[in-house]
């Protein structure tokens, strides 16, 4: 009775990087950044319109393209390529400690930690300039 056994959770359980071999919007990891996007678009375009000179806010709005748009869409681009390359049979599920899978989970996380970082330091200075035009 005082005898203790360990018990193996599922999560605890290493599974392959399977990112790139389905929809990228069957991640949590995609679906935050596809969140964050959206928000700071709502964000920008409520602060683009709150103000009736557009012509002064235009440098917000190049900066939205080339700083979270522009980045999402090169994301959606790579995993397309890695998706079509894995339908096509050049590249395959692997196991947890090959090389492949290693690469394929550093290629996932820093592409999602790419987007959520970009979104949400331009939703920070979205937000600044809101409570500076507010004050």
């Amino acid at each position: 009775m005082s005898e203790y056994k360990a018990v193996v959770w599922f999560g605890n359980d290493p599974q392959p990087n399977t990112f790139f071999f389905r929809s990228p919007f069957r991640s949590w990891k995609f679906l935050i950044n596809t969140v964050l996007l959206v928000v700071v678009c709502l964000i920008c375009g409520f602060v683009i319109s709150k103000w009736p000179r557009f012509t002064v806010f235009s440098p917000l709005l190049t900066l939205l393209l080339l700083n979270v748009v522009y980045p999402y869409w090169w994301a959606l681009k790579r995993h397309t390529k890695l998706n079509e390359l894995y339908l096509s049979g050049k590249i395959a599920d692997e196991p947890v400690e090959s090389p492949q899978n290693v690469l394929l989970e550093v290629a996932d996380n820093s592409m999602n930690e790419g987007l959520r970082n970009t979104s949400f330091i331009f939703g920070l200075f979205l937000l600044c300039i809101l409570f500076w035009k507010l004050h």
